[in-house]
C-alpha cells in the first residue's frame, strides 16, 4: 500500500504535519513543519524534535552538540575553575582534536561509548599521541559529567572506553629509550657556565636554579616573604606565568599572572646550602619579588629566555634549556649521595617514579656500584 501523501515539491510527494514549537514575544505562536514518505515518518520526525525540546537539547532551533554546548561549558564554567594556564590547554585541546571532528556535529544524546571508542581509535591511526587521546579523554569526560547532571543524556559515554595503547616497544627501542632523556651539565660544564653569566644581571638567577632545582616560573616568581633567614628556608608558595586569556571569539590577550603552584607536591621546603643563603643576603629588597628588574618589576620570561640562549651561543656553548639548571641539580645530589626520595622532595615531584629518570643519568655511578660486589665473582 502506497503512503498516503499531502505535500509535493519539485515532482516528489511527501506528508506533511506542522506543531506549534513556541511562541513569539507578542504570543503570535511559532509553527514549525515536518516532512516524510507518509504520515508515520512525518510524525516521528515531528516526535523526536519536540521531545529533544522539552528536554533541552534543541537551543534557538538546532539540535545541541559538543560544538555548540562544549565551547559554552568551558567558557561559563571551567573558565571559573581553571588556572589560565590550565584553561588554556583545555581550550587547545577541543580547538585541535575535538572542534574539527565528525563526532563534535552529532547529537549528544545519541553519543554512545562506541562512537568515543571509534573516534578516540581514529586519533590514534592519525598519530595523535597517546598523552594527547588522554587529555582529549580527561576533557571529554569532564563535559559529559556535566551534561549528565543537567539532563542532556542519561549516561556519560566517556565511562565505558579504552584508551589506544602505545604500540608495544622492540627490546632496542626500549634500551635506547633508557638512554638519558634530558640534558644536563656536568661538573667542568657548571664552571664554565658560572664564567660566563660572571656580572651578568642574570648572574644570580642562574647560581639560584643551580643551587634548587626550582622551576623558571618559581624563581621569577619568589616572594620574600617565602624567604625564612631564621631557619635557612626557601617555601615555594609562588609561581609566576603567562599565558592566554582566551575570548569565546577567539581572541587572545596575554597576560602574566603570580599564582599558587599547579600542585600541592610543587608547595615545598627548600633548604638552603650556606652559598644560596649568601646569595639572598646580598641581593637589595627592591619589590617584593627576590629577583626584579630595577624598577621592582618581575622579570619577564622572555627576556630572561633570551639573555640566556645568546650568552650561551656568543660563547659557544651547545644550547640547552632554562630547564636544563633543573636536571642538573638533580643529576649532581645523586651523584654526590643523595638518595632519590630526598630529590623527589626538593624537586616537588607527584611521584619517585618521574625522579627515577635521572638515575640513567649516572652511567658512572651504577658502574661503580657494580664494581663493589665484583669480588663476589673472583
Amino acid at each position: 500500500m502506497a503512503n498516503k501523501t499531502n505535500f509535493s515539491v519539485n515532482g516528489k510527494d511527501y506528508y506533511r504535519v506542522t506543531r506549534t514549537v513556541g511562541k513569539k514575544a507578542d504570543g503570535t505562536p511559532i509553527r514549525k513543519t515536518f516532512y516524510g514518505a507518509g504520515i508515520k515518518e512525518a510524525n516521528q520526525k515531528a516526535d523526536k524534535y519536540m521531545n529533544n525540546l522539552k528536554i533541552g537539547l534543541i537551543s534557538e532551533g538546532r539540535i545541541l552538540t559538543i560544538n555548540i554546548i562544549l565551547p559554552k561549558w568551558l567558557f561559563a564554567v571551567k573558565k571559573n575553575e581553571l588556572k589560565p594556564s590550565s584553561f588554556e590547554a583545555y581550550e587547545c585541546i577541543y580547538r585541535n582534536y575535538i572542534k574539527n571532528y565528525l563526532i563534535a556535529d552529532l547529537p549528544i544524546n545519541e553519543i554512545k561509548s562506541l562512537k568515543i571508542q571509534e573516534y578516540y581509535n581514529e586519533l590514534a591511526r592519525k598519530n595523535v599521541t597517546i598523552n594527547n587521546i588522554r587529555k582529549v579523554h580527561k576533557l571529554l569526560r569532564q563535559f559529559f559529567g556535566y551534561a549528565d547532571r543537567e539532563g542532556y543524556i542519561i549516561k556519560n559515554p566517556c565511562l565505558n572506553v579504552t584508551i589506544p595503547k602505545e604500540k608495544k616497544e622492540k627490546a632496542k627501542d626500549i634500551i635506547l629509550n633508557k638512554k638519558v632523556e634530558f640534558s644536563y651539565f656536568n661538573e667542568d660544564e657548571i664552571e664554565t657556565l658560572k664564567q660566563i653569566f660572571k656580572n651578568n644581571k642574570y648572574e644570580k638567577i642562574i647560581l639560584f636554579a643551580l643551587g634548587t632545582g626550582m622551576r623558571q616560573g618559581e624563581i621569577l616568581g619568589l616572594q620574600w616573604s617565602d624567604i625564612d633567614f631564621e631557619n635557612r628556608e626557601i617555601h615555594v608558595l609562588h609561581n609566576l606565568s603567562t599565558s592566554a586569556d582566551i575570548s569565546e571569539e577567539g581572541k587572545r590577550v596575554y597576560r602574566t599572572l603570580l599564582q599558587e603552584p599547579k600542585t600541592e607536591n610543587s608547595i615545598r621546603i627548600i633548604p638552603m646550602s650556606n652559598s644560596i643563603y649568601k646569595l639572598l643576603k646580598s641581593i637589595p629588597h627592591h619589590s617584593n619579588y627576590v629577583f626584579c628588574k630595577k624598577d621592582g618589576k618581575y622579570i619577564n620570561a622572555k627576556n630572561l629566555q633570551k639573555e640566556w640562549r645568546s650568552t650561551l651561543k656568543n660563547n659557544n656553548i651547545a644550547y640547552r634549556k632554562f630547564h636544563d639548571l633543573r636536571h642538573t641539580f638533580a643529576t649532581m645530589l645523586l651523584t654526590h649521595g643523595a638518595d632519590l626520595i630526598t630529590v623527589k622532595e626538593l624537586l616537588g615531584h607527584s611521584s619517585v617514579k618521574i625522579t627515577e629518570i635521572y638515575l640513567d643519568a649516572l652511567p658512572k655511578t651504577k658502574n661503580e656500584v657494580i664494581q663493589k660486589i665484583d669480588f663476589l665473582l673472583e
